[in-house]
């Protein structure tokens, strides 16, 4: 099952949307009490930070290759694909 990782849950969203325009089943899991809101405020206020995953993409019909590009497209990470 490809499996992608996303600093914002805006982009695994997006992603997994244009999956489902394709056909494929997606799910979008979220962690964290912060805010994708709450990140960005702190960004601008100076406070950066590294990548931290805060949603992870799941399809487990997706072909790997329409994956990866999709998942590239919206600025992810691929932890898992069978490519």
């Amino acid at each position: 099952m490809p499996v992608a990782a996303f600093e914002s849950e805006p982009q695994a969203s997006a992603a997994g949307t244009v999956l489902r325009e394709f056909g494929f089943k997606s799910e979008v899991v979220v962690r964290g009490a912060d805010t994708f809101e709450e990140r960005t405020r702190d960004f601008f206020a100076g406070n950066p930070h590294p990548f931290e995953p805060h949603a992870l993409l799941l399809s487990d019909d997706a072909d790997d290759e329409r994956f990866a590009r999709t998942v590239q497209r919206h600025y992810g990470i691929i932890v898992r694909n069978d490519l």
